[in-house]
């Protein structure tokens, strides 16, 4: 009973993962522009051009792939370290921006979110982060081996590919809106 608590715990952790991923990569891929800004504003030089436009292409198709990857994916001990180490940098990111009081607007979420870097965004990084790690943890202590994901997995990817594809149309709305009101 317990061991089956815990398996739908490490489900459900790793299917909200996966959410926060998926949502993220989309709506900063929808808007680009204002993710380069923060990039910038956290201190990669504007003369590396091409280093930043990597940086933003590469970021959010690493957060959508493994987003994806999570809930269909094979090799579930490479992806869940690699979301790991991502969402500890990601934690490193915004403590050092905070403690450099920068002044810049954190894009995690693209124009889905729109503050400063705060406390708050590291107690949400480091939740995510804690997550990540459980997910790790748990896949080698308590999910059974053996179990076939693959009918399930086509039906989640679709299914979170739509999300994404939600989170980038509302991100440009978003987008649109602030523009014309800026104007």
């Amino acid at each position: 009973m317990i061991q089956a608590t815990l398996h739908v715990i490490v489900l459900l952790l790793r299917a909200a993962l996966a959410a926060v991923l998926v949502a993220a990569g989309a709506a900063k891929l929808a808007d680009t522009r204002s993710f380069a800004r923060t990039l910038l504003g956290l201190g990669v030089p504007v003369r590396w051009r091409l280093l930043l436009r990597g940086l933003t292409i590469f970021i959010p198709l690493l957060e959508l792939g493994l987003g994806l990857a999570m809930v269909g994916g094979p090799w579930p001990l490479v992806i869940d370290t690699i979301v790991l180490v991502l969402m500890a940098g990601f934690s490193i990111v915004v403590g050092i921006a905070l403690q450099r009081k920068l002044k810049v607007a954190c894009r995690c979420f693209g124009t889905l979110s729109d503050s400063q870097f705060s406390g708050r965004g590291l107690a949400r990084s480091l939740l995510l982060t804690s997550m990540a790690a459980l997910v790790f943890w748990g896949e080698r202590v308590v999910v059974p081996q053996g179990i076939s994901w693959q009918p399930a997995s086509i039906v989640l990817v679709a299914g979170y590919l739509l999300f994404a594809l939600g989170a980038a149309q509302a991100a440009q709305a978003i987008a649109v809106l602030k523009e014309g009101a800026a104007q």
